[in-house]
């Protein structure tokens, strides 16, 4: 199907056979982080609901990928739109298991009403590739999670810097957990204000959820069921997801050590301000 007036509005996607652009594949709703808030936990428990299609892998990083953010590199993929829409086909093997699935724990069947996909780094981009999403779906609705920024960057940094990277944490320099906390895309990851306003700019207010990752320890199921309800689906509680009491990729180790919370404060300073400002 042939969608040219919003194809022509694209800054950054390509489309190089408009003829072959079928926009009813395009997802209704994206989770887009940042890092280490909860994405994972919430990606795993909407994935069980029987109106809900997840992409897979659970990051795309399609958009974020188009304009980077400072030293960030999302994993390199191609800026086709028919590449990325490619995605959002639902594969036999895993419908059948999604039937079986829900058939066994939630006696329906797999019926999905709205399809998304959640790429963390997808928080931080601009607003004029935003507007390239809300042109290719015009009614999409945008998942943030915030976290203390602080926390929030200590998890991250533990996460990249020791557990992707093999090594116990004593073993990563006091010199690289500080250029990690003041790399560029580090702090806009916190600019939690800044992020929102950039998504409610494109996207308007009623269409961005803000969720809080001290919900998923203290009343899980009812954030699960707000964000049902925020996506258009059934927000019945058996269907916040086997995951739901969980912790869902966790990075491990204690709290933020002293000495790299006193640096984190006086970097993120502002973004702490506008954190409790938020939650306010």
């Amino acid at each position: 199907m042939i969608y040219r007036e919003r194809i022509e509005r694209l800054r950054y996607v390509s489309v190089s056979d408009p003829a072959a652009i079928d926009l009813r594949r395009f997802p209704d709703f994206l989770i887009i982080g940042p890092q280490r808030t909860g994405t994972t936990w919430l990606h795993a428990n909407l994935r069980e609901h029987p109106e809900v299609f997840l992409s897979e892998p659970k990051e795309l990083f399609f958009f974020s990928r188009l304009k980077p953010v400072g030293t960030h590199k999302p994993r390199e993929v191609s800026s086709e739109l028919a590449d990325y829409l490619r995605a959002f086909r639902e594969r036999p093997l895993r419908y059948l298991y999604k039937q079986g699935l829900n058939l066994l724990f939630h006696k329906r069947f797999y019926n999905p009403r709205v399809r998304g996909e959640a790429t963390a780094s997808y928080a931080a981009i601009d607003a004029d590739v935003i507007a390239d999403i809300q042109a290719l779906n015009p009614r999409i609705k945008a998942v943030m999670m915030v976290r203390n920024p602080v926390e929030r960057a200590w998890s991250h940094a533990k996460k990249d810097l020791a557990r992707n990277a093999g090594r116990p944490i004593a073993e990563v320099a006091d010199e690289d957990f500080e250029a990690f906390f003041r790399d560029p895309y580090q702090i806009r990851c916190a600019q939690y204000d800044r992020n929102l306003a950039n998504w409610r700019s494109v996207l308007g207010n009623d269409r961005v959820f803000a969720g809080r990752f001290e919900d998923i320890q203290t009343r899980p199921v009812e954030l699960m069921c707000r964000v049902m309800r925020f996506l258009g689906v059934d927000d019945d509680p058996r269907f916040a997801g086997r995951s739901v009491n969980e912790a869902v990729n966790p990075a491990g180790g204690a709290g933020v050590p002293a000495r790299y919370r006193a640096i984190l404060e006086d970097i993120l300073a502002e973004e702490l301000d506008a954190w409790r400002r938020l939650l306010d």
